[in-house]
């Protein structure tokens, strides 16, 4: 939860436009008041999460203090009390990060030293340029007060492909997300990124399958006690037809909290109709919630509903602008009453997520196989795909350390939450917790590395998880689920031959799945709010930039478009300090 920005001053040097473009930036953001810290090295401001008033700001009584943004979680608090931990015991940081849980980053101010320490997962995502020494949980505050903002060919590809840009990297080529674990430290040279030696999985466990289910149940417990301790029953979480959701409310279950439980859809559909039998069978409300259901939107109002959306994915997110708002209401929904929202993103390290057999692989084998979602014609001829693909291994390789392009299968699961669900999950999650608190129990460090360790055998249909959720509640694993089955026994045949039919599929064949699938544009128009009138409304001569880089007329992917399209918007509320390299 809340926000904050970092500005270094150094001696004698004054910033007031900065400062001036970084607070005027988070209150369009919609941010309270801050806390302000002047230091002879920098100006802090700290600010509270939307719809409270309270800025998470801990002080000592010899100008020592601790901040923190996003959610920390350990046994005796939460937020700055938890966070307090890390500066408490500064001598042992390693075993004090192992009692803290949650996404964060946590000023620390002690002894005469400033430093910015990240959760060692890297889910929330914090941004810096160190040239104009500035570090803000916000790329739309730090982006407001740069004097040139650069959009490269390869973060404008990614993101429109992939829905994020993967890496330490964001739109603007001046704007850089810091690395997974990174201690920022502050000082009267600027800031300096420390960046620490990730642990990288290359081989499967050497435990028994009951071992290690033992070893899961003990990891998700100390999460989940942890949680459940500090929150009580003011916890909410998604029921779908999947493993992810099932599993979190199973969990919660298992410690005794009764979380608010809702599923996003309508009536008719699949994952309402399962999560609407379990709770009338197992006697707990269940709120439905359908997005959709919003008054029309008239063209004429719609640049004012894209500015507010645009601002709340701070300035660019997987959905893009052209929608009509709702998630920016469900966010403060369901964080109501201080209590923490629980997302299952990443629960898939529990299951084979890439469908891949168990060998090895290269990284651009990984790439064909998952990060190939483009059609080349539907760009103009200055996207070059060979470039595109050499770039994202180039990312993939400083991640590991390595410049070894063959991959062991552990790390290929091993890279599914550091790189995968860091960039995507991370994104999402960051946004979140401008609202409140959060929660990605699967996206925990301690988790991820054990779970990437799994023997695939194990994690193959859904077995794994299958076994969590039995041992976690029985009562819940015994209804059915959107697989079609229940998860009492052994996935059956239907779903092993189907999981199999993309198992056997090779790489080479992988990467061209995407363009049978949109091999054809849809006629007529674009529907909704992505409609004509609300283009114009809202960019009025279209995507004069983009269309350098994408011919419009050839888009058959709606989020492809949507996203292009938003884009172009975050290029023009930055006007003529923008340019490109395409």
């Amino acid at each position: 939860m809340s926000g904050f920005f970092l500005i270094c001053t150094g001696p004698n040097r004054e910033r007031p436009a900065e400062l001036s473009g970084l607070t005027r930036a988070f209150a369009e953001l919609d941010f309270a008041a801050p806390e302000i810290i002047e230091t002879r090295d920098y100006v802090f401001a700290g600010y509270p999460s939307f719809g409270n008033r309270s800025v998470p700001l801990k002080r000592y009584p010899n100008g020592d203090f601790v901040f923190v943004c996003g959610t920390c979680v350990c046994d005796t608090g939460v937020g700055a009390a938890a966070a307090a931990r890390l500066r408490e015991c500064a001598a042992t940081m390693p075993t004090a990060e192992d009692r803290i849980f949650g996404h964060y980053a946590a000023i620390l101010n002690y002894g005469g030293s400033t430093e910015i320490r990240l959760d060692r997962f890297g889910g929330y995502h914090l941004f810096y340029n160190l040239a104009a020494g500035i570090v803000s949980s916000s790329f739309y505050a730090i982006c407001s007060v740069l004097h040139s903002l650069t959009l490269s060919q390869q973060s404008a590809c990614e993101y429109v492909f992939n829905g994020v840009v993967s890496g330490n990297e964001t739109l603007f080529s001046e704007v850089a997300l810091a690395p997974i674990g990174a201690t920022i430290r502050v000082g009267p040279r600027g800031l300096e990124i420390v960046r620490p030696t990730l642990q990288v999985t290359r081989d499967f466990t050497s435990e028994t399958r009951s071992a290690s289910l033992d070893h899961s149940m003990a990891l998700l417990d100390r999460y989940f006690a942890a949680v459940t301790r500090s929150f009580g029953d003011r916890v909410g979480c998604a029921l779908s037809g999947g493993y992810d959701s099932r599993l979190i409310l199973a969990c919660l279950r298992r410690h005794g909290a009764r979380p608010r439980v809702y599923v996003y859809g309508t009536a008719p559909e699949r994952d309402v109709r399962l999560a609407t039998e379990v709770a009338r069978r197992e006697g707990f409300p269940l709120a439905v919630i359908d997005k959709n259901d919003q008054p029309i939107i008239a063209p004429d109002r719609f640049a004012e509903i894209a500015y507010r959306n645009f601002l709340a994915v701070d300035g660019y997110g997987w959905d893009g602008i052209f929608n009509n708002g709702a998630e920016i209401a469900e966010s403060a929904r369901r964080v109501h009453g201080n209590a923490i929202a629980f997302n299952g993103g990443g629960g898939e390290i529990f299951r084979n997520f890439f469908y891949l057999p168990d060998r090895k692989y290269t990284i651009r084998q990984l790439l064909w196989s998952f990060y190939s979602r483009f059609d080349p014609t539907v760009s103009t001829a200055v996207f070059d795909p060979t470039a595109y693909y050499e770039t994202l291994e180039q990312k993939v390789m400083d991640l590991l350390a390595s410049d070894d392009r063959r991959l062991a299968r552990p790390t290929v699961e091993w890279l599914y939450h550091s790189f995968r669900c860091r960039a995507w999950d991370g994104k999402v999650d960051s946004v979140a917790a401008r609202y409140g608190f959060t929660a990605m129990p699967y996206l925990e460090r301690s988790i991820t590395e054990h779970a990437s360790a799994l023997r695939l055998s194990w994690k193959n249909h859904g077995a794994y998880e299958a076994e969590l959720i039995r041992r976690a509640d029985p009562r819940l694993a015994q209804y059915s689920s959107s697989y079609g089955h229940d998860f009492v026994g052994p996935p059956p045949l239907s779903r092993r031959l189907g999981d199999y039919a993309t198992y056997l599929r090779p790489p080479w064949l992988r990467r061209y799945t995407y363009r049978f699938k949109y091999i054809r544009r849809p006629s007529g128009d674009w529907p909704g709010y992505l409609a004509k009138p609300y283009r114009q409304a809202v960019l009025p001569g279209g995507a004069e930039i983009l269309s350098r880089l994408f011919r419009l007329e050839r888009i058959r992917d709606r989020a492809q478009f949507a996203r292009i399209l938003s884009m172009e918007y975050t290029l023009r509320r930055f006007g003529t300090r923008v340019r490109v390299d395409f």
